[in-house]
């Protein structure tokens, strides 16, 4: 599975579907931060929906962190952000230590 990976010298090396997936959840965090009518109980909480919806469809498991969006009061904290950051961490530690399992086996 080869994916074209976004880098440069000062930036972590990061794949488009990583990328895609950040700027959706930086997009629905800095909605809840800019637009106060979202943070009335009826809209605010159809945004969260829609975010818990997208992050337990896309991050699996990993998406029930987003839950906490939900909780009154925690819309100062950017949880969909680190909802992706728990994600990209456990993803990129999978990641290595499937490339660790295949050089052992070439060894």
């Amino acid at each position: 599975m080869e994916t074209e990976i976004v880098s440069a010298p000062w930036v972590l090396k990061i794949s488009w579907e990583e990328l895609m997936t950040l700027l959706v959840c930086l997009c629905l965090d800095l909605l809840e931060f800019v637009a106060p009518i979202l943070l009335t109980p009826v809209l605010g909480d159809i945004l969260d929906l829609a975010g818990f919806l997208f992050c337990a469809v896309y991050f699996n498991v990993v998406g029930a962190i987003s839950l906490l969006e939900l909780v009154p009061g925690l819309d100062v904290v950017p949880i969909f952000s680190l909802t992706w950051l728990t994600w990209y961490l456990l993803r990129r530690r999978r990641m290595r230590k499937q490339v660790e399992e295949q050089l052992g086996e070439w060894l």
